[in-house]
């Protein structure tokens, strides 16, 4: 779900686990996408740290 909400943030990886696509901090111009996919990840795996 959050590669959904936001590709160029998350991905997967050569056996489909998700997985972050960028370090450090998260541009200004995808931080929308990030809280998106924050709010729709159904496990609560991602977590915005401000």
């Amino acid at each position: 779900m959050c590669a959904i909400a936001a590709p160029e943030i998350f991905g997967s990886d050569e056996i489909g686990n998700a997985k972050v696509l960028i370090s450090g901090e998260v541009p200004a111009a995808l931080q929308a996408k990030a809280r998106r996919a924050e709010s729709n990840c159904p496990e609560r795996a991602i977590s915005i740290i401000e």
